[in-house]
């Protein structure tokens, strides 16, 4: 670390390191997935999310912080007084997707080579940790309070932000907020994000003596890359549809109910969806060789492999597009499903910073259309800009560049963060550049150096924000 010039609080930060791991291993074993099969009005997004929470602001109030928890949907740790400034993290996490493909438990806190593994130790328990430490650290210094830092953390994060509306309706808005949820130096453009549904009923579903498709499922989420597609054919040969599936590495298995195939991919975050290997795509570049029924639901997958090729700029969905600021457009197909007679699919869209929002909407249902199919879209997300020359993202550059001894410039990112629900906020790390991306993926981890230095620079940060 280059800059000791307050010197009290990065000794705090190093002398509280071991408690702050401990902390995390804590909250990291909490497997706080949104269950929406266990969802009340207690537990609005299930009771292990609601677990972490509690979790996390029990660790607060031992670390002398005022805590709330605003009905099991969002929370704060909070200190000093004054005007309001906001740190933005969330604590619910992906869903561990294939288990078989980590070799250390998701929710065990494992501790190997200087790497904390732990679904959310990157995304995004691990920074909201940290973020909460390096508060402690400015606390503990003794120096005045000129503002409150409170540090929001969020339930929902993952599935909508309905953590962060409930948030926003009774609670005090900061002036100004960073949320330690992408990478650093900092990161002031984020693209809009679409979530869109499409949908096909098939009015016959007899498979006229053909080999019956008859169960498809694949992916959990709009955002992530899908790991798994899995086939329940009938009256199928297992030989046969190994050898057509050959080329995707599918592991094919007569159950005697059936023959049950699974199509791998490699998950990612759906903001880079060409770091992963999308199952669903795979599948659907080899439907035309397949030979199943029903013939109606193998003519819409066809139509629908079509649609999304193996490519992730939607070019094929007419919807391909990019700019200086924040990059091209990016398409993930994250879910796959056949409820009956209804096959849907989820699509998450990011687009750059200056492509209008109703032209992708209008070009999605232009797809949509000429293939028969329903469309709607179930959330959106506009871009988000804040200007490099602001005092909030001239005073976290600043923060960075101290701490770390690197120069930086302000980034666009294709991820969506808490920063676009509130005002004057902008992404403040906590992955460093040239770190492995390895949020929403098996094994997740952060390095434990890395740990220490994001609350470094997140010590000194407050600090500045709390004035000389």
């Amino acid at each position: 670390m280059q800059n000791r010039a307050r010197g009290s609080i990065h000794d705090l930060v190093d002398a509280n390191f071991d408690d702050l791991v401990s902390s995390l291993s804590e909250v990291i074993r909490v497997p706080s997935v949104l269950d929406e099969g266990s969802v009340s009005q207690l537990h609005p997004f299930g009771p292990d999310v609601t677990a972490a929470l509690e979790k996390f602001l029990g660790i607060a109030e031992e670390l002398g912080f005022k805590t709330a928890n605003i009905d099991n949907m969002v929370g704060y740790a909070e200190i000093g007084s004054g005007e309001l400034f906001g740190v933005l993290a969330h604590l619910d996490v992906m869903p561990v997707g294939n288990a078989s493909n980590w070799k250390r438990p998701p929710f065990g806190a494992a501790i190997e080579g200087g790497l904390l593994y732990g679904r959310g130790a990157s995304d995004d328990k691990g920074p909201a940790v940290s973020a909460l430490y390096a508060l402690k650290a400015l606390l503990d210094s003794g120096v005045p309070l000129r503002r409150r830092f409170r540090l929001i953390v969020g339930l929902d994060e993952e599935s909508g932000f309905r953590c962060i509306e409930r948030y926003k309706k009774t609670e005090d808005i900061p002036a100004m907020s960073f949320s330690p949820d992408a990478m650093f130096p900092v990161v002031n453009a984020e693209k809009g994000i679409m979530n869109v549904v499409m949908s096909k009923k098939i009015s016959r579903m007899d498979s006229m003596g053909l080999p019956e498709l008859a169960g498809i499922s694949g992916g959990d989420r709009f955002n992530i890359v899908p790991d798994d597609l899995a086939l329940l054919f009938r009256n199928a040969s297992a030989a046969n549809l190994e050898r057509v599936l050959m080329p995707t590495g599918a592991t094919v298995l007569d159950t005697g109910a059936g023959v049950l195939a699974h199509v791998p991919g490699r998950s990612a975050h759906a903001m880079a969806p060409e770091t992963g290997e999308n199952a669903i795509q795979k599948f659907l570049g080899l439907v035309t060789s397949l030979d199943f029924g029903p013939p109606e639901l193998h003519a819409e997958l066809v139509k629908l492999g079509g649609l999304f090729k193996m490519e992730v700029d939607g070019a094929t969905l007419g919807v391909a597009c990019s700019d200086d600021v924040s990059g091209r457009l990016t398409c993930n197909l994250g879910a796959i499903s056949l409820d009956g007679a209804v096959l849907s699919v989820k699509c998450d869209i990011r687009y750059p910073v200056t492509a209008s929002g109703d032209f992708i909407i209008g070009a999605l249902q232009k797809s949509a259309d000429a293939i028969g199919w329903e469309m709607e879209i179930s959330r959106h997300s506009p871009p988000l800009f804040v200007s490099p020359d602001s005092e909030l993202v001239e005073t976290l550059l600043g923060a960075y560049e101290a701490v770390t001894g690197e120069s930086g410039s302000p980034m666009s990112m294709g991820g969506g963060t808490y920063c676009k629900a509130l005002p004057n906020s902008v992404s403040f790390g906590a992955l460093f550049p040239g770190e492995d991306e390895t949020a929403h993926q098996p094994d997740e981890y952060v390095p434990l150096e890395s740990l220490r230095l994001m609350t470094h620079v997140f010590a000194e940060a407050v600090s500045r924000f709390n004035g000389p």
